[in-house]
Order: structure tokens, then C-alpha cells, then sequence
């Protein structure tokens, strides 16, 4: 099977070099997508043997993502590998996450970075974990890295896999996309290195959790409004009636009207009916977004 990597790199001049020589070691070609980068990242990778595909702005990891896969998915190539250009990833590791899919035991192979990770900023952890379990909500997968750039598909793969984030989110949404197209995805522990001499993160880290977290919100609400709002909505309006039922209890007993009682009745229940018709709006748009 021949094997295309494909690398979305931003300002990495310094690194993509050497990068692209190892890779091309393990693979049969390169190609990188320079996504606006102001420094030589595209001279240095062309010098070393990489196509490249160059963005006019920055535009984001998810689009150039989008620019290898749509490439990739018009070329020969019958496995794809993504790999970060900052170079934490190590090419030898390449055929760790190919042969399961040369042995057809799954479409998408993630390389899963942290067993042993000791090197890995706390801080950094956690975010991960939470972006974690925020993807594996929505793909009902138990997948232990979902942010991990290094991986592996099959053009089968490719072909099924649609995702429309710019950002960083796409790491999560190609994953979501593969398991409603009942992708098979697996993991192998690859190796990772955090402390490479150069930079190796373009966004402050707080952002960078806090847009991804966002995102992954919004498409847990919409493609599960009726679990994650009509759920809460109810109790909210149950919990609204219990409280009415004691408001009207305690007028009825004294002829005064519990204030405290009262807010608590009429904000529940206000806030109980918001989320059971925002639950019914997103599950039509659900439907005919993606049942059709």
C-alpha cells in the first residue's frame, strides 16, 4: 500500500526540514500545507522533497487539514498520515499506526500519546482529558487521546470523513464524522516529544482549550438536544411545579405570598420551558441536517 503524509505547518521554519527527511524514510511522498506561514517553512520543506500547498493567510489547522485531505482523496495513495510539523511526532513510528490498516483492522488508526507522559504540563493534561471525554460524548467511543495530530486513515476513510472547523476543533470532528460513518477507529501508543528547542504551539493554551471546548459544546447540543437540554428542561419544570405547589401551599395557610418561593418556582419553570423548545428546535435542524 502507498502511504501519503500529509503535514499542516505554520511558521516552522527551523524544523519541517528535518521533519520531511525522516518522514520520507517511511512513507512514499510528502506533502505539507503552509498554512500562511511568514518565515521560509515552504522553501525549506520544497528544498527537502515535500509538495507544498500554500494558504495566503492563516487560516487554522482545520483548513489545512481540508486542503491535504482533498488533495490526498484525488491521489493515488492508499494510506494517509497526518503529522504535526512542530516535530513531537517521530516518523519512525510512522508504520506503528499503518499496519492496522494494512491488515484491514480499522479505516482511522490516532496515535495515543500518553501513557507515561510525565513531560506533559499538567495544565496541559487536564485540558486534554476534557476535551477528551467532550469527543468521546458525541462518538460513544471510548478514545483516549481525540487532540492527537498523528494518524493514520485509509482513502476509505477520506471519502466519508466531512468536517467544517477551521480550528483545532477539526481533530475532534474528523473523529465524530468517522464514527457516524461507522469507521472503524483504533489507537497505538506512540511516543512524544514536548521539549523539541523550538516552539511548539501557536495559541495561548487557555484559548486554545476554551474555543475547542466551546465548539465541541455546541455540536454535543445539536446533534443531542434532547438528552443534554430536554432532559434538564423537564426537571427544571418539575422542579418549578414543586415549588409553585408550595408557594400556593403557604398563601393558601397564612395569605402571604412567599417571595423566595415564588422566584425560585418562576425562574425554574422559565428557564425549564427555554430549554425544552431550544431542545425541540435543535432536534428538527438535527433531523434535517443529518437524516436526510
Amino acid at each position: 500500500m502507498n502511504t501519503l503524509a500529509c503535514i499542516p505547518a505554520f511558521n516552522e521554519e527551523g524544523v519541517i526540514g528535518n521533519l520531511i527527511k525522516n518522514t520520507l524514510s517511511f512513507v512514499d511522498s510528502v506533502v505539507v500545507c503552509d498554512d500562511g506561514s511568514s518565515d521560509n517553512t515552504t522553501k525549506e520543506a520544497e528544498a527537502c522533497g515535500a509538495l507544498v500547498i500554500k494558504h495566503s493567510e492563516n487560516k487554522g489547522k482545520g483548513a489545512a487539514l481540508k486542503t491535504l485531505f482533498e488533495h490526498a482523496k484525488h491521489s493515488e495513495f492508499d494510506i494517509i498520515v497526518t503529522i504535526d510539523g512542530d516535530g513531537q511526532f517521530l516518523p519512525n513510528e510512522i508504520k506503528k499506526l499503518t499496519k492496522p490498516i494494512q491488515e484491514k483492522l480499522a479505516d482511522i488508526v490516532v496515535g495515543y500519546r500518553f501513557d507515561d507522559s510525565t513531560e506533559m504540563p499538567a495544565y496541559r493534561k487536564f485540558g486534554n482529558k476534557i476535551l477528551d471525554h467532550a469527543t468521546n460524548i458525541v462518538t460513544n467511543l471510548p478514545i483516549r487521546d481525540t487532540q492527537s495530530g498523528f494518524r493514520a486513515y485509509s482513502k476509505k476513510a477520506l471519502d466519508l470523513i466531512e468536517f467544517s472547523n477551521d480550528g483545532f476543533t477539526a481533530d475532534s470532528e474528523i473523529l465524530i464524522s468517522a464514527s457516524e460513518n461507522g469507521l472503524r477507529i483504533s489507537e497505538e501508543k506512540i511516543t512524544v516529544i514536548y521539549d523539541t528547542g523550538h516552539r511548539t504551539s501557536t495559541k495561548n493554551p487557555i484559548s486554545h482549550a476554551g474555543g475547542v471546548l466551546g465548539s465541541l459544546i455546541e455540536i454535543i447540543l445539536v446533534r443531542h438536544p434532547l438528552k443534554y437540554l430536554g432532559i434538564p428542561g423537564i426537571i427544571a419544570i418539575l422542579i418549578g411545579l414543586i415549588f409553585l405547589s408550595y408557594t400556593f401551599t403557604v398563601y393558601n395557610e397564612k395569605l402571604l405570598l412567599p417571595i423566595s418561593l415564588a422566584l425560585i418556582s418562576f425562574t425554574s419553570l422559565t428557564l425549564g420551558f427555554l430549554l425544552v423548545l431550544s431542545s425541540g428546535i435543535l432536534f428538527s435542524i438535527n433531523r434535517s441536517l443529518f437524516h436526510k
